[in-house]
Order: structure tokens, then sequence, then C-alpha cells
């Protein structure tokens, strides 16, 4: 199908009530992100702010208003109340949008949605939320939004981006870097991760300039368990000449054995260095991604 076709039949993702039960949910970090602004997360950073935290004891300049007189009345000590106090957070989204998206029609659509789904969490919690598309480098990019009232212009670049072109993860990675590399944040990555020679050059990057990733490795049934078999006319839909093979049992019992190893060498890699990983089948109802493998993966609370 035409990428401008399949844009095109790109709906608005979800209905009322799924955006009501997204907005109960929390995407995590197991860091901490230090800003100016006030946002609903929070920093081990102690002073006056939304939720207590724990007690000291109160020394001389201490703010009055911070004693905990009835903990005074009980023990006739005074200790000063500390509050964790509340901060910003950056969330960016690279988003596939290379030619090998788009081979499976459900997989690039499935990939929009739940980029869409997390970015309105994010935006509904007041974070600073960056959308990127990616192909061989940065394709597509919005400024920074923030906010309720940002959620309609997120859903909007997130329908209109377009499949096309090879994959160039490392550079990607570098054009990413170029534009944030000053930045701190959480770095949510939706791709089939099928650059296989700049899949890890181009994670190690990202994490070396102390971003948090999280790798979204969105597959569909038929790249895991394909079927197929007999003569095929086969084509990299990112280039390379089209051939003809005869496909055997034993060519995808060695297919499905390199595919898992792959997605198993990945997953260890970006967890080894702090990162977070999910393997998204797009046979999976978005809802029970969401709702249960992401909660699952404490990637969302």
């Amino acid at each position: 199908m035409p990428a401008k076709e399949q844009m095109s039949d790109f709906p608005f993702p979800f209905d009322s009530a799924f955006f009501e039960r997204l907005q109960s949910l929390h995407l995590c970090s197991r860091r901490v992100f230090s800003g100016r602004l006030n946002a609903m997360h929070i920093s081990r950073k102690m002073g006056a702010g939304m939720e207590f935290a724990d007690h000291r004891p109160y020394t001389p300049g201490d703010d009055l208003r911070l004693i905990d007189w009835n903990l005074f009345a009980r023990s006739e000590k005074l200790y000063t109340k500390l509050y964790r106090k509340e901060e910003d957070r950056n969330l960016f989204f690279m988003v596939d949008v290379s030619a090998s998206m788009a081979v499976e029609n459900e997989k690039f659509d499935f990939t929009r949605k739940l980029a869409a789904a997390l970015a309105y969490i994010g935006l509904f919690e007041m974070d600073r939320v960056f959308l990127h598309g990616f192909a061989e480098g940065i394709t597509a990019a919005l400024p920074a939004l923030r906010g309720r009232r940002a959620i309609i212009e997120a859903m909007s670049f997130i329908s209109h981006l377009t499949p096309g072109g090879r994959t160039g993860f490392e550079r990607a990675a570098r054009d990413f870097i170029g534009r944030h590399g000053d930045s701190q944040g959480v770095l949510l990555v939706f791709s089939d991760f099928l650059d296989l020679d700049g899949v890890v050059p181009g994670l190690d990057i990202l994490f070396r300039r102390g971003f948090e990733v999280l790798a979204l490795h969105v597959v569909t049934p038929g790249e895991l368990r394909p079927t197929f078999l007999g003569q095929w006319r086969l084509a990299d839909p990112e280039g390379g000449r089209p051939h003809v093979e005869h496909v055997t049992r034993r060519m995808l019992a060695r297919y499905r054995r390199t595919f898992h190893a792959h997605a198993e060498r990945l997953q260890r890699h970006v967890r080894v260095r702090g990162g977070g990983y999910l393997r998204a089948v797009t046979d999976t109802p978005l809802e029970e991604l969401i709702l249960k493998e992401l909660r699952a993966g404490r990637l969302l609370v």
C-alpha cells in the first residue's frame, strides 16, 4: 500500500473511554531529572512541595511552619517535616518511519497508536514531550509540547508520519544528540530494530549522553513465526535486488533462531545499561499492551 494512502487511513487513535483510562497512568523513570517548572513528578530533592517524605531533627534557621507540632506533643522534641519537591521531566519520542515499518500494514499503524497513547500520558501529566520520526537520520520533529492543550497537535503529528527510506539508527541517534545533547530525560524508541549493524552503536550513543532509553520493539506475528513455504520472490523494502528463493522448513527454523537471538541481544544490551525493553507484538490488543504488559514491565504505573 502506498505510504500516502496508509497515512490517510490512520484514524484518530482512541475513543474517549480509553483516553480516560490512560489518564490514571504514569510513565515510570528509574532516575530523577531536575527542572525549573512545576509538574507532577517527584524528585528526591527535599524542599517545600506537595508530598510528605520524612522528618529530621529541628535545627536553628528551619522554617517554623515546617515543624511537626503533633509529633512535638507526643515526643517533646522538635522535628522538621521534609517534602519531596515536584519537578518537570522531558519525554523524547523517536518513532521509526523507515520502509520496513510498512511492509505489513498493521505494523506502522500499531506503532503510531502506541506512540500516541504514551505521548498522551506524558502530556496529561504535564511533561515536556518532544516528538521525532526517524529513518536514516531524523526525518521529522516538533518543538517541545507541554500540557493537555497540546494533545491534538501531538496526535496530528504522529498520524501524519509517513514511512519510507532506509533505516540508519546510528545516524538518527547522532542527529538526535545534535538536537538534544545538552538535555536529560526519558527517550522512548519505537522500532522494529532491523538495522542490525546500527542499533547497538546508536543505543550506546544515547546511553553515553545520559538518556534513559526505553526500547519498544514492535514486531508482527509473521516476523515472529513465519509460515510461508515454497518458492517466493523476496525483496528488501529498504533496498537490494529482489531474488527468488525456495523457502524450506529448515530455513524458517534458522530464521526464527536468528530473529529471537537478535531480540534477546537487544533486550540484554538495553537492560544492562539501565534502560527498559518491551516487545510489542501487533496482534496484542493495544489496551492489553498498555494497561497490562507495560505495567507488568514497570514502564507504567
